[in-house]
């Protein structure tokens, strides 16, 4: 299979003696591909791109999105639980000895068995403070490093969304990033704060969080391929 590479963008090359024009195709699952008629030189599907570029870009906004085909997790001793991109076994106990009804301790997600069909929101819970906690740590940093002021930094159910950000400058994370390894949670970070200057995913927007995360584009690719295992 032939490819053409533009910036963070990798086109699958098809040609078509059917066709007299270029077409660009953005598929469901976010791949590209370039019709051509034969004999179209190289030189000039990279300036059609360039040209198209702020329309693919558009197009590939959802490409941030949660893939949720992940089955779901069942809250019994063994099931592991994703924490900062390690995976902690679960174990159920019948004694809480005034403990949290969810910790984590030696290497263990410890859950009180009457609790075993909450399951699913004692982790949100322990999940949203934790995330909460860690964007404390880490939002002051980066927003001096980028230069931006946001409104608000809220915590939410996003549906099938890693982050987003509106025009006031409110900052939205989804509770499961928190589950990711730390290089792909800073990509998140990133992505949204440089937002608040760069609105739409347009060239600019993109050269900025390259200045920034100079290997984004790895972790971007990362997140399409292994993000949907980080879930409940």
């Amino acid at each position: 299979m032939e490819t053409l590479t533009y910036k963070d963008l990798t086109f699958e090359l098809r040609q078509s003696s059917n066709r007299k024009t270029v077409g660009i195709t953005v598929e469901k699952n976010g791949k590209l591909i370039i019709t051509y008629p034969p004999n179209c030189p190289k030189d000039q599907l990279q300036q059609i791109i360039e040209s198209r570029s702020l329309w693919i870009y558009q197009k590939l906004q959802y490409k941030e999105v949660i893939d949720l085909t992940t089955p779901h997790k069942k809250y019994v001793t063994g099931e592991g639980f994703y924490y900062l991109g390690r995976s902690y076994r679960l174990k159920l106990i019948d004694t809480l000895n005034k403990q949290p009804h969810l910790r984590l301790y030696q290497g263990r997600f410890l859950l009180h068995r009457s609790l075993k069909e909450l399951g699913r929101e004692c982790f949100i819970e322990w999940y949203r403070a934790h995330l909460s906690s860690y964007l404390k740590e880490k939002i002051p940093t980066l927003t001096t490093q980028i230069g931006v002021s946001p409104q608000s930094i809220q915590i939410r159910e996003l549906k099938n969304r890693w982050g987003s950000c509106n025009s006031k400058g409110d900052i939205y994370f989804h509770w499961r990033i928190i589950l990711l390894p730390a290089p792909m949670i800073a990509y998140i970070l990133v992505h949204e704060l440089v937002h608040l200057s760069e609105p739409h995913h347009k060239i600019a927007f993109w050269d900025k969080l390259e200045a920034i995360l100079p290997d984004y584009q790895q972790r971007k690719q990362w997140l399409t391929e292994h993000g949907k295992q980080y879930d409940l």
